[in-house]
């Protein structure tokens, strides 16, 4: 019976992993263009990218899905195993993990902040800690608004999503969410930092696209 148990989670973090790795910028961009988005624009299969190759309707579905992604398997874990917090870990990390390093792609893949997002989404729903709702959903509030704020200033996508992922920790910290979360998103923080290395070496360099408004 504990090794059936052991492999049901295995198995929960292998799906996780194949999940996050579904690359869905590249998918609507094939279904709308016809073509590989790693040739166009940044190369990235992002929704940023989405939304400046293929429009902003792509972009933004690309971003849902993208999203979904990390939100299913901590819904899926909290049906299954909501007490096993050290599985949630495992899972959120695999989830952002298949997409920053898809293995539909050779092992490359988009910059994880959607997905990222996603996770944080399920780890503020779910009451893996006994603390009040108002408490455990404030994450998602403080890590979008540290997002907006940054990218309606600067019209820099990547410096929001380095704040934001950033914030993440210190935010599961201070509204008294587990420790296996505050974990996920410092896991989250440093994968950002990894699969932002170019952008962070352009916004030193101050060569960092902005993402125009309409019309301009």
């Amino acid at each position: 019976q504990m090794q059936l148990i052991i492999f049901y989670k295995i198995l929960l973090v292998i799906a996780s992993y194949l999940l996050g790795a579904v690359p869905t910028g590249y998918l609507i961009y094939k279904l709308k263009k016809g073509g590989d988005i790693r040739n166009e624009g940044s190369g990235n299969v992002g929704g940023t990218n989405v939304t400046r190759t293929a429009g902003a309707f792509a972009g933004v579905l690309t971003i849902v899905l993208d999203a979904l992604k990390g939100f299913i398997p901590v819904l899926a874990l909290y049906f299954l195993f909501p007490k096993d917090l050290l599985l949630l870990v495992f899972v959120g990390v695999a989830v952002v993990l298949g997409h920053d390093f898809s293995v539909y792609l050779k092992f490359k893949g988009g910059k994880g902040i959607s997905t990222s997002f996603g996770v944080i989404i399920g780890l503020s729903s779910f009451p893996f800690t006994d603390i009040p709702v108002w408490l455990r959903i404030l994450p998602i509030f403080i890590v979008f608004f540290s997002w907006a704020i940054v990218f309606l200033a600067t019209r820099i996508v990547s410096l929001g999503s380095l704040v934001g992922a950033g914030v993440s920790p210190l935010a599961f910290y201070f509204t008294k969410h587990s420790l296996q979360a505050v974990i996920i998103g410092i896991f989250i923080f440093v994968l950002t930092l990894i699969a932002h290395r170019d952008n962070i070496k352009r916004l030193i360099r101050k060569e960092e696209k902005k993402l125009k408004r309409k019309g301009t």
